[in-house]
């Protein structure tokens, strides 16, 4: 007997921790994943893809810089109909929105995944708006740089690519800085690697200098429909010292006076209007300078270093979930407020190679603890910190506001130690 053809919701981009979390909701054999060949032969994808009784199959094609992801959508529509494209990776972002328009279905629009996707089309985009910005200069050459850095009156300078992810590249050079460092910086953020998350094919990327912003870090995370917030929620952040701004707390939701809530809210909504947003989860970065906040950039997919878990933990439901409801044409039934606090603290360590890590029993014992995921294992070398990638893994926790939440999460970073030996073996390209 034929079995029966069973509706699919795509996800382009695999993504476990995505699956895990639909696994709960989805019937089984209803979730299709199309995964670009070149990071299928990099990653153990295969391995794992019998884990999951939601998974249909993994079908390969391109979504990096490519439209050859969305035929496949097309063709999976034609074999089964699908009911619903979920964006699962930060490359994956323009392939979901144009399958989503190909096929009729709710998502983020064409043109708005393109402008969320390049942070200079998204600086253009906002400053049309009127939205507040700060200089910023699209950079082809280390001399675009330096001419950039020696405006009169320029302060801090952030460099950055305009179209990757993870904080990879970027960094802060201060005003007048010698010219061989210029150099040396712009070499070292266009050059930079991410291993098993690209695909071994010509990529075409940008890069820009802006004016450093001066205050608190924080990230509005939204669910959007038909171009309508229907959730927003603000995390609090802490981010490294020195040249390489990479994340290493959480904390949310963000104690803030209502005042600061409700112009992020504003400022979301003349996003969602600026870019032409239609359907789906946006994740924005905003500093809280003394004249408001101030997007810095704004990604079209769930955001990492699990801040979905933190969501879920404080708010209340799985809002994976929610989403694939959004995309779906559906209306999720969503919390009206948080219940308690969620943090997140990531480990990381000085270069070295680890030898061995040790308090991992003892931190999950502490109170507040909900999850301990190491990543760094013995042999492990360690180059420093100048991306996401380069963590050693992280800690969650939970409490009844934000500074216990944080002070939990905190306590139980401090308890697991990594201890490094003097070796220093060829470093391995990042996972």
């Amino acid at each position: 007997m034929t079995p029966p053809v069973v509706p699919q919701l795509v996800m382009i981009g695999f993504f476990p921790a995505f699956i895990r979390s639909l696994e709960q909701f989805l019937p089984p054999r209803s979730l299709t994943v199309v995964e670009d060949p070149g990071i299928y032969a990099k990653k153990p994808i295969a391995a794992m893809e019998g884990s999951f009784r939601c998974l249909t199959e993994v079908r390969l094609a391109a979504y990096q810089q490519s439209g050859d992801a969305v035929e496949e959508v097309r063709r999976v529509h034609d074999e089964h109909g699908v009911t619903g494209v979920l964006p699962g990776m930060e490359y994956a972002v323009e392939a979901a929105a144009e399958a989503a328009a190909a096929l009729g279905l709710p998502g983020l629009g064409t043109n708005a995944a393109r402008t969320l996707r390049d942070k200079i089309v998204l600086r253009e985009t906002t400053s049309a708006a009127g939205m507040a910005a700060p200089a910023f200069r699209e950079l082809r050459s280390a001399d675009d740089l330096a001419a950039f850095l020696a405006q009169e009156g320029r302060g801090e300078v952030v460099l950055k690519p305009a179209n990757r992810q993870a904080s990879l590249g970027v960094r802060f050079l201060a005003p007048g800085i010698p010219p061989e460092e210029v150099t040396a910086a712009w070499h070292a953020t266009t050059g930079a690697d991410e291993g098993a998350q690209i695909a071994d094919r010509p990529m075409t990327w940008r890069y820009l200098a802006e004016e450093r912003l001066a205050g608190p870090e924080i990230s509005a995370e939204a669910l959007v429909s038909e171009g309508r917030l229907l959730f927003l929620n603000i995390t609090a952040k802490t981010t490294a010292d020195g040249p390489h701004p990479v994340e290493l707390g959480h904390v949310l939701p963000a104690a803030l006076p209502p005042a600061t809530h409700e112009a992020l809210r504003t400022g979301m909504e003349s996003l969602v209007d600026a870019a032409g947003i239609g359907s789906g989860i946006l994740c924005a970065e905003w500093i809280l300078t003394d004249d408001g906040p101030v997007l810095v950039e704004c990604a079209g997919r769930c955001p990492g270093d699990s801040i979905m878990d933190l969501i879920a933990l404080a708010w209340g439901g799985d809002f994976h979930h929610h989403l694939a409801r959004v995309l779906r044409g559906e209306t999720p039934d969503l919390p009206a407020g948080a219940v308690q606090c969620a943090a997140i603290r990531f480990l990381h360590s000085s270069p070295g190679t680890v030898a061995a890590i040790d308090g991992v029993d003892e931190a999950r014992a502490l109170p507040g603890v909900q999850n301990i995921t190491v990543t760094a294992t013995p042999g492990l070398v360690v180059t420093g910190l100048h991306s996401s990638w380069d963590r050693l893994g992280h800690v969650i926790a939970v409490g009844p506001t934000p500074a216990e939440a944080l002070a939990a999460a905190e306590k139980a970073a401090d308890h697991i130690r990594i201890t490094l030996t003097t070796e220093h073996p060829t470093p391995a390209l990042p996972e």
